[in-house]
């Protein structure tokens, strides 16, 4: 039998999906929906449950998600959920960047290191307040990097010109510029041969050569080059490694270093010094999203499942330095939370139990 449509969600307003709304994703439990910038998490009715059962579980689940996030957001990086009359919505800023179980292994061991120390302080600082987050993988937690907003007013022209994407990657001093490193005046930016076959001949582009015969194009503050010599010939590998920020591609920071070696200007000296300090100072933000399995539990034990499952979502989705990673987020772990010695304890009797279980 179908089941009637209750006076309450009559009178709910719906959400239009059209034009700026988007659904990012839908489960057996909810709804997200990206709506003009804010992110809508809207749980679904069950039309098993009787009307009233209904409507008082996705209330109280609701009710329990947002206390938990508005407690989680003062001691980590987590979004704010705003004030909602609605009983079964919980309405957050969006959080723009990149999913980290996506992401992760496209880093250098090193920063990937100082991600899993970040991870583990976090979990640290839930853990102390008694918040379990109850689905603790990287799937849950969102990597938002720092840009510096003043060069990426100067990304404007480029981006007008709508390149195609895998043709192109930025070089020179804008991986530098887009980090806040240092300023850049100029955007120089490598593209593959038929993109400067593209461009060679348009009348608003400038031709030009070095000193040492190297040719590139510019318009204004842009520059274009086809290869990146006498270093490099082939820059095609910087193209396709290339680090997306800001929605531009990159080209990744230890190539740079690799260039201003081998270049080995005074400026080139000094650059190399400061990526050295922004690699060693600078943090990056990870967003933990998606508390809908979270609780609030004193239990050794609870805390220990909520750690053994990361473990084992490293150890399938990040095999390659699983181990290694492991090993950074307990170190933070252990020295930010002194119950920590109790829980690794309780992780090693939850695997013998798995081991054992038939």
């Amino acid at each position: 039998m179908e089941r009637k449509i209750t006076q309450q969600e009559a009178e709910k307003p719906k959400i239009s999906l059209s034009g700026k709304s988007e659904i990012l994703a839908q489960g057996a439990e909810a709804k997200i929906i990206l709506e003009n910038g804010i992110i809508i998490k809207d749980r679904i009715s069950k039309s098993y449950r009787h009307p009233e059962l209904d409507k008082k579980i996705r209330k109280q689940r609701t009710k329990s998600e947002i206390k938990l996030l508005e407690k989680a957001s003062k001691l980590i990086c987590s979004p704010v959920p705003q004030k909602s009359k609605e009983f079964d919505r919980i309405i957050m800023p969006y959080i723009k960047g990149k999913k980290l179980s996506e992401h992760l292994d496209d880093f250098q061991l090193k920063e990937q290191k100082a991600i899993c120390r970040e991870i583990g302080n976090a979990v640290a600082n839930l853990h102390k307040n008694d918040i379990i987050h109850g689905d603790l993988t990287t799937s849950n937690m969102i990597l938002v990097e720092n840009t510096h907003k003043k060069f990426k007013k100067q990304l404007i022209e480029l981006k007008k010109l709508n390149l195609p994407r895998g043709k192109y990657a930025l070089f020179g001093s804008a991986p530098l510029g887009i980090r806040g490193i240092r300023q850049c005046k100029d955007i120089d930016v490598v593209v593959d041969e038929s993109l400067w076959q593209e461009y060679k001949n348009k009348p608003e582009w400038k031709y030009q050569t070095t000193k040492n015969g190297v040719e590139h194009l510019s318009k204004g503050i842009i520059e274009f080059w086809h290869n990146w010599l006498p270093w490099y010939k082939n820059v095609n590998k910087f193209i396709k490694n290339a680090e997306v920020i800001e929605g531009l591609p990159f080209v990744q920071l230890k190539y740079i270093i690799e260039w201003k070696k081998l270049f080995g200007r005074e400026k080139d000296k000094k650059d190399l010094q400061l990526i050295e300090q922004y690699q060693s100072e600078n943090k990056k933000n990870i967003f933990f999203i998606d508390f809908g399995l979270g609780y609030i539990s004193k239990k050794i034990e609870d805390k220990a499942v909520d750690l053994h499952l990361l473990k084992q979502a490293l150890e399938a989705k990040h095999f390659k330095n699983w181990e290694v990673l492991l090993k950074e987020v307990f170190k933070e772990y252990e020295k930010d939370y002194p119950e920590a010695k109790k829980i690794s304890e309780r992780i090693k009797a939850i695997e013998k139990r798995g081991r054992y279980r038939h």
